[in-house]
C-alpha cells in the first residue's frame, strides 16, 4: 500500500486541478489577421485592418531589429499604439501595419515621444504620467524591451526643492538639447499658463554623459512672451510677477502644443504653438538663441502655401519619416475630447518646410496619411457581419458614431461639432476559404438622410419573407426599422424606414442584435447603452409579426461601466455559440475592454457568469464593438473589433491551445509569486517589460481578482478576501492576445 505525503497530495491537487483548466479554460485564441483584401473604388488598401486613427502623434524606432527606422504612430483616442513596419525598397516600399510588434512596448497615455536620451543606439519613450512625465528606457536588444527610467515621475528642482516637472495631459512638451551639449532639456507651459517654463537637463554638467534625467528650472518666461490665458492671443517682450501669480483665484490654462523648428532658416530654433479650441498654430520667430530665447513675430499663418487648418487643437511635429535624413511635418489634432476630430482627413502631412524656395511654405501632400490606405469611418466602427445579398458569403456592414459636418466657436469660446451617421457595406467578392471584401457604397439604405449619430445597424429576417431586414439603432436610444422589399438573393432595397420601432427605448447609444435567446424559433432582441448595462425584449410574435416586449432593462446583470474611465460603459453585445453549441456572449465597453460571459439565462434577475473580464487580452482602443464569423471556413470564428478611431482590426481564430505554461508564445517573462503557498500576502513580479493584466480564478474556473501591474515592478494586491486554496493566475499583455504566462497560487490560512 502506497502512502501519500500531504506534500505529495499537494502535488497531485496541482496536477489535475492544472489539468482541468486546461481542458476548459481556453476557448478561443486568435491571431492577429491582415491579410484579407479590401478594397474602395477598385483600389485596394494597404492596411485595411489597422483600426483607423483620429488624433495622432508620430515616432521613430526600429523595432524588428532591421536596422531601418520604422513608424509607430499613436491615437490618443483610446491611447492606441500602431506600429508599422517600414519597406523602404521592394515592387511596394512603404509602411506596413505589424501589430504583432505591439507587445514590445509599455502602455502609454495621451501622448508620446520617441527619444534616444541617453544615446546608447535605443529609443526610449516620454509619455505622460499623472503628475509629469514618465519615461521609458529601452534596455532592448534585437527587439525593444522598456523598464521605467523614473518613478513616478521626472523632476525638476524649483526654487530650492525638487518637485514634478509638471505637464498636464492637454500639454505636449518641447523636449530638445537646447544647448547642444548632448542631453534633452524641457520646455512647457507653467501650470498656469501664459508662460513657458525652460528645464534644463543637468546630466552633462554632473556625470559628463546625458544616461540621467537631473533637471533644474531656469527659466519661468522663456522667449519673454505670453499666451492668453483666454485665447490664443501672443503678447510679446512680457514677462510676470510670478509669486503674486501664484495665488490666481482660478487656473484657466487649457493646453498647447510645442514643435521646436528653424522657421527662418538663420541657425536658431523658433516655436510653433497649437492652442485648445483653435483650428490654427501660432508659428513664431525666435530672435534670441536657444536657451535665451526672444519671441518677437508671429507670421500671420503657417505654413504660408496651405496653412495648418484642423478643427481644433493641432499638434505638429518634425519627423524624417523614410529615413533620408529629410524630415516632414506632421499636423493632427490633440484634442483628448471625443467630439472634436473630424476622424477622417486628421493626419496632414507636408514636405520638409527647409527644402523649399521660402523657408516658410512647405507642400502639403495629403490630408489622410496612412488613414486613406484603412477602413476609415471617422469616429467610431461598428462591424456587423451578414450575407446581405444572399450569395453564400459573408459581407462586411460598418456603422459609426459619424463623419464630420461642421465645427462652430461659440461667444464663449467653446468648439461645438457636429456629425452625420453613416454606414458602409463591403460586399464579400472573394470565397468561402478566403474572403476580400469590396465597398458597395459609403451611404448603405441611406443613413445619412436621418441626421443620426452613434448608427448601429442589425439584421435578421423580420416579416418572413426570406431576405434580411434591418434594425438601426442610435445615439438616441430608439430604433428604426428598416423593411427589405428587394427579395431573397439580392442587394437590400428598403421602404421608408420607421422611426420609434414598437416604442422601444434603451435609454441612448442603442446597439441591437438578435439571437434567439429562449429557442422558441424567433429572434430576441438584446441592446446595449450609453449605460452599460443590456435590455433584452422578448419575442412574444410571429416568424411573419415580430412583437417585442422589454423583460430587462438589466438583462444578466452585465454593466461593463468602468468608473476608472468614465461614467458610461457603452455596452455593445455580440451573442455566438460555442462548438458544443452553448450560448456566449462577448460585450464591447467605452474602456475598451471586451468582456466574456457564460451561463446565458433568460430567468429574470438572474447574472450571466463573467468568464474573462478582459477577452483574450485583446485591446484596440474605447468604445469597442465585437462581431465574429467564420470567414475561412475553418471551423474556428474569427473576430473583428471595431472602435472610436472608426477602423477594424481582424482577428484570424484558431484552434485553442491548452491553459497552463504551454501556451505562453513569448519565451520573454515569468511571473514569480511570493511566498507560494501563502496566507493572503503575496508580491507578484513578471520578469518581462511592458504592461500586464492577470486574473485570478479559483479551482471552478470563476475570476475573483483582477488587477495590473508593470513590468519588473513587485506588486502586493489585497487577496486577503480569497478562501484558502489553490487559484490560477493568469497574466496577458493587452497588446497582444497570444502571450499568456500563466503560474499557481496556494492560499493556506
Amino acid at each position: 500500500m502506497k502512502i501519500f505525503t500531504a506534500a505529495a497530495i499537494s502535488v497531485l491537487t496541482v496536477f489535475f486541478t492544472s489539468q482541468l483548466f486546461a481542458q476548459s479554460f481556453n476557448e478561443y485564441d486568435f491571431l492577429p489577421w491582415t491579410n484579407p483584401e479590401v478594397s474602395e473604388n477598385n483600389v485596394k488598401l494597404r492596411n485595411a485592418w489597422a483600426g483607423g486613427l483620429n488624433n495622432v502623434q508620430a515616432g521613430k524606432i526600429d523595432f524588428d531589429g532591421d536596422g531601418i527606422q520604422d513608424l509607430v504612430l499613436f491615437d490618443r483616442h483610446g491611447d492606441r499604439l500602431l506600429p508599422f513596419r517600414y519597406n523602404p525598397a521592394g515592387l511596394s516600399p512603404g509602411f506596413n501595419y505589424s501589430p504583432e510588434y505591439r507587445k514590445y512596448f509599455p502602455p502609454v497615455n495621451h501622448w508620446m515621444q520617441l527619444i534616444d536620451y541617453n544615446h546608447d543606439g535605443r529609443t526610449d519613450i516620454f509619455t505622460y504620467t499623472p503628475g509629469g512625465i514618465m519615461v521609458y528606457r529601452n534596455i532592448g536588444g534585437v527587439n525593444p524591451a522598456f523598464e521605467q527610467a523614473v518613478h513616478p515621475y521626472i523632476t525638476s528642482l524649483q526654487g530650492s526643492i525638487f518637485t514634478n516637472l509638471l505637464v498636464t495631459y492637454v500639454d505636449f512638451p518641447a523636449i530638445a538639447d537646447l544647448d547642444g551639449d548632448g542631453d534633452y532639456d524641457i520646455l512647457t507651459f507653467w501650470g498656469l499658463g501664459s508662460f513657458v517654463e525652460l528645464h534644463k537637463n543637468m546630466s552633462i554638467e554632473q556625470f559628463g554623459n546625458s544616461d540621467s534625467l537631473i533637471y533644474h528650472k531656469t527659466s519661468n518666461c522663456w522667449g519673454r512672451f505670453a499666451e492668453s490665458d483666454e485665447s490664443n492671443i501672443i503678447s510679446f517682450d512680457t514677462c510676470a510677477d510670478f509669486d503674486a501669480m501664484r495665488y490666481r483665484s482660478t487656473p484657466k490654462h487649457t493646453g498647447s502644443t510645442f514643435l521646436l523648428t528653424d522657421i527662418d532658416l538663420n541657425g536658431t530654433d523658433d516655436l510653433v504653438l497649437g492652442d485648445v479650441d483653435y483650428n490654427t498654430v501660432a508659428a513664431l520667430i525666435n530672435e534670441g538663441n536657444a536657451m535665451d530665447a526672444l519671441i518677437t513675430e508671429q507670421l500671420p499663418a503657417w505654413p504660408v502655401a496651405e496653412p495648418v487648418d484642423l478643427w481644433s487643437f493641432p499638434l505638429v511635429q518634425e519627423i524624417d519619416l523614410y529615413g533620408d535624413g529629410l524630415p516632414y511635418l506632421l499636423a493632427s489634432p490633440f484634442d483628448p475630447g471625443l467630439y472634436k476630430s473630424e476622424g477622417f482627413n486628421s493626419v496632414w502631412l507636408y514636405t520638409d518646410c527647409k527644402s523649399e524656395k521660402s523657408p516658410a511654405d512647405c507642400g502639403l501632400l495629403t490630408r489622410s496619411f496612412l488613414q486613406d490606405g484603412m477602413i476609415e469611418n471617422g469616429l467610431g466602427a461598428v462591424p456587423v457581419f451578414d450575407d446581405v445579398n444572399g450569395d453564400g458569403l459573408t459581407d462586411l456592414i460598418v456603422g459609426n458614431y459619424g463623419l464630420f459636418d461642421t465645427c462652430v466657436l461659440s461667444v464663449y469660446g467653446q468648439l461645438k461639432c457636429d456629425y452625420t451617421g453613416m454606414i458602409k457595406l463591403y460586399l464579400n467578392t472573394g470565397t468561402s476559404q478566403q474572403p476580400a471584401f469590396s465597398l458597395l457604397t459609403d451611404d448603405f439604405a441611406g443613413v445619412s438622410h436621418l441626421g443620426l449619430t452613434g448608427v448601429h445597424p442589425a439584421f435578421a429576417d423580420l416579416d418572413g419573407d426570406g431576405d434580411t431586414d434591418l434594425l438601426l439603432g442610435n445615439a438616441g436610444g430608439d430604433f428604426w426599422m428598416f423593411t427589405n422589399i428587394a427579395g431573397s438573393g439580392s442587394i437590400p432595397e428598403f421602404g421608408e424606414p420607421v422611426s420609434g420601432f414598437q416604442n422601444l427605448s434603451a435609454g441612448s447609444f442603442s446597439t441591437p442584435v438578435f439571437a434567439d435567446l429562449n429557442n422558441d424559433g424567433l429572434v430576441d432582441l438584446v441592446s446595449g447603452s450609453a449605460s452599460g448595462k443590456l435590455f433584452y425584449y422578448r419575442n412574444t410574435g410571429t416568424q411573419f409579426s415580430p412583437l417585442f416586449e422589454l423583460v430587462s432593462d438589466f438583462f444578466g446583470q452585465v454593466n461593463v461601466t468602468d468608473p476608472e474611465v468614465s461614467y458610461t460603459g457603452h455596452s455593445v453585445p455580440f451573442f455566438f455559440r460555442n462548438r458544443e453549441g452553448a450560448l456566449r456572449l462577448l460585450v464591447g465597453s467605452e474602456s475598451g475592454q471586451l468582456k466574456y460571459y457564460r451561463d446565458i439565462t433568460t430567468v429574470p434577475g438572474e447574472a450571466f457568469v463573467l468568464a474573462d473580464p478582459h477577452f483574450m487580452y485583446i485591446s484596440e482602443g474605447i468604445r469597442t464593438a465585437p462581431a465574429m464569423a467564420d470567414l475561412n471556413a475553418d471551423g474556428n470564428p474569427d473576430l473583428a473589433v471595431g472602435n472610436y478611431s472608426g477602423g477594424i482590426t481582424l482577428f484570424r481564430g484558431v484552434p485553442p491551445g491548452p491553459a497552463g505554461f504551454e501556451h505562453k508564445t513569448d519565451s520573454q517573462g515569468l511571473l514569480l509569486i511570493s511566498p507560494n503557498p501563502g496566507k493572503g500576502s503575496f508580491n507578484f513580479r513578471i520578469e518581462a517589460g511592458g504592461y500586464w493584466e492577470l486574473a485570478l480564478y479559483n479551482a471552478q474556473g470563476n475570476l475573483v481578482k483582477a488587477f495590473s501591474m508593470n513590468g519588473y515592478e513587485t506588486v502586493r494586491p489585497d487577496l486577503s478576501h480569497l478562501s484558502p486554496g489553490l487559484y490560477t493566475i493568469k497574466a496577458g499583455k493587452s497588446i497582444d492576445p497570444r502571450l499568456i504566462i500563466m503560474n499557481k497560487l496556494m492560499i493556506i490560512r
